[in-house]
């Protein structure tokens, strides 16, 4: 952890924010940064998370806890961290409110709920081939219509979609960054080159991923 936000809500409105930088007391990774801005030079003189972990977990005593993939992400996160320097976290009985599950219920992304919010009509016969590829290139029209960043080339909505990153598997389990590293595409590994975490690549070799995903991975690591 290299920073720490939350803003506590009252019942009355109130809010109070505490934020603050921390010193991780190891290398921040390049990609990291890359990502969150936050450097090596930027936490050199912040405190650690024991230094602070008392006082945080007496700021959030007797809260509800609430975030953005915070059930997958900041949570277990935070836990882990506490449970380093002997704190208990999160308190028994503590409601979790996670916004991107909300979100996902409001705006499921099924084909037929897309097709529903772009076209105003259901999608009957859902799940039937044919029917399911027409449905899906309707919904194309409406993206190209809907937006200026898109354009109509195969080479421009490939580009669009993979957000600037390279396919290296068809699975996208893989992708190259910037400096032309593959890096891992999903997961807690999210972004960092294979070479710099090859036990998480072994991992994925002895689990079950798509065997073209898994013969590049034994290219780069070696077994």
């Amino acid at each position: 952890i290299v920073q720490i936000a939350a803003i506590k809500i009252h019942p009355d409105g109130k809010e109070e924010t505490k934020q603050t930088v921390v010193n991780p007391q190891i290398k921040i990774p390049k990609e990291a940064s890359d990502v969150h801005g936050i450097t090596d030079e930027m936490v050199k003189d912040s405190p650690t998370f024991l230094q602070i972990s008392k006082s945080m977990s007496g700021w959030l005593s007797g809260c509800d806890l609430g975030g953005y993939n915070s059930d997958h992400f900041d949570i277990p996160l935070l836990s882990e961290e506490f449970n380093r320097v002997n704190i208990k976290f999160p308190e028994k009985d503590t409601v979790f409110v996670d916004v991107m599950t909300i979100e996902k219920k409001l705006n499921p992304r099924t084909l037929g709920a897309v097709y529903k919010r772009y076209t105003g009509k259901e999608l009957d016969g859902a799940h039937d081939a044919l029917i399911d590829t027409k449905a899906t290139i309707e919904i194309l029209e409406h993206q190209l219509e809907s937006s200026s960043d898109i354009s109509n080339t195969p080479d421009n909505l490939q580009e669009f979609g993979l957000d600037g990153k390279e396919r290296v598997d068809l699975a996208m389990k893989l992708c190259k960054n910037k400096d032309g590293e593959i890096c891992y595409n999903f997961g807690k590994a999210k972004n960092t080159p294979v070479k710099n975490d090859v036990g998480f690549g072994k991992w994925m070799l002895s689990n079950d991923f798509p065997s073209e995903t898994k013969s590049i991975l034994r290219e780069i690591i070696g077994k």
